[in-house]
């Protein structure tokens, strides 16, 4: 089972270049959903974005 990410969870992390010229550059960082820690989550749905939590394959 794939478990979906959740976008209020998602960040960004900053990277610095290594040298001159070759620009910094942003990250994400991408979470899984919490679940059962989560007040939107309910039985496998997440209310908030209207979709199931786990997909099966």
């Amino acid at each position: 089972m794939d478990i979906k990410y959740c976008p209020d969870l998602t960040g960004y992390e900053e990277v610095k270049a290594a040298f001159v010229g070759h620009g910094d550059f942003t990250r994400p960082i991408l979470r899984e959903c919490i679940k059962e820690t989560c007040a939107a989550y309910k039985e496998g749905y997440c209310e908030k974005y209207h979709n199931k939590v786990e997909d099966k394959p």
